[in-house]
């Protein structure tokens, strides 16, 4: 359990999804941050949440995204944000 208090990336990921079930819109620029963040984890959260607030901001910075992400689950993630966004 040390373990997983001591890493950041379990914080960033919880930060991720209280924000996504929030819909905090006023979040889409941190996420579009996370977005950029050396873990997996957080990417794929931040793509989860972007999607779950949706909106014109969240969806372009999915698609801006999804070119650069070479992580298959992190594209996979974004393809599913993207998806609930039609």
């Amino acid at each position: 359990m040390y373990n997983y208090i001591k890493d950041r990336k379990y914080f960033q990921r919880n930060a991720a999804i209280a924000l996504g079930n929030l819909g905090e819109s006023s979040a889409i620029p941190d996420l579009g941050i996370a977005m950029d963040d050396p873990e997996e984890l957080v990417r794929s959260y931040a793509a989860w949440a972007l999607g779950k607030i949706g909106g014109n901001a969240a969806k372009r910075i999915l698609e801006k995204n999804h070119q650069k992400q070479t992580s298959e689950a992190v594209q996979k993630e974004i393809d599913s944000a993207l998806e609930k966004m039609k």
